[in-house]
């Protein structure tokens, strides 16, 4: 299945239920299932000061601290995320969520360590497409400046060399670390291949169900074994290399399956769009 590596609110819902079943009947809610980071090992805000969860209690619930999405710091003010994270797959327009806020500082989703921080404004880059994930960022301006935390640099209008086939990149998220069912609330990180885009485009060919494009894309996973991957919760989380931000988690087909790597947001391609915004 193509898709959005954000949340899935209807799968997965069965594998809570003795977590719910726990909660007093008054504050029982069902969230949404957290695929993420398969074949990785846990992280910590400490490791990755910079990494932030998107968040809506009203849409998601409190168990997990309403976390759907990941995102970047990458002022003291903005954060990096991607597009689609922003969208209602259902109305395929900007999703209203009057609660939205960053959680920043909190390694664990079911503390209430760190902050949630709320979101002044958001800007989608204006050619974003929700049904070709093409141009999939945004950036979210925080209402609370967060002077004392690290930020993540960002890769350079286009650059190229950070993409370069066999580079090393890490990729963090939260969620299900193995895909049956296991759903950790601390974050996790992944070490992936970057692909070469002539593979990847052979991967996500011209009529299929979805289409690579180089421009503004990148792959990264284990092609041939599979088994390593973003997934389901991970999207707008960092594709980080050489301690820049170069990729969002965007989109694929399943996770970790061998011949669908993960494709991320090429952000050289769209960096000076996203500086204006700093």
């Amino acid at each position: 299945m193509v898709g959005a590596k954000r949340f899935d609110r209807v799968a997965g819902r069965r594998a809570l239920l003795v977590l719910l079943a726990a909660l007093p009947a008054a504050v029982v809610t069902v969230p949404p299932p957290a695929y993420a980071i398969i074949g990785g090992e846990s992280a910590t805000i400490a490791q990755y000061p910079w990494m932030v969860g998107l968040a809506s209690r009203s849409v998601y619930g409190g168990v997990r601290s309403g976390q759907f999405c990941g995102g970047v710091l990458v002022s003291p003010t903005k954060v990096v995320t991607a597009a689609h994270c922003l969208y209602d797959e259902a109305t395929m327009q900007p999703a209203d969520r009057p609660d939205l806020k960053v959680i920043v500082g909190r390694t664990d989703l079911s503390t209430a360590d760190g902050e949630e921080v709320p979101v002044s404004s958001v800007w989608i880059d204006p050619d974003y497409s929700m049904h070709t994930n093409t141009w999939d960022v945004a950036v979210l301006t925080l209402a609370e400046p967060q002077s004392e935390r690290a930020v993540l640099p960002m890769v350079g209008q286009g650059e190229t060399a950070p993409y370069r086939a066999g580079t090393m990149a890490t990729v963090l998220g939260w969620g299900d670390i193995r895909g049956d069912g296991d759903y950790p609330m601390d974050l996790h990180a992944v070490q992936l291949p970057l692909i070469g885009d002539a593979t990847c485009a052979r991967d996500y060919p011209t009529g299929g169900e979805n289409l690579f494009q180089s421009r503004m894309m990148v792959c990264a996973g284990e092609q041939t074994t599979g088994g390593r991957d973003a997934c389901q919760g991970d999207s707008g989380g960092p594709l980080v290399v050489a301690g820049r931000l170069v990729g969002l988690v965007s989109w694929g087909t399943g996770c970790a399956q061998p011949g669908y790597p993960g494709v991320y947001t090429r952000l050289a391609a769209m960096a000076d769009a996203v500086r204006a915004q700093l």
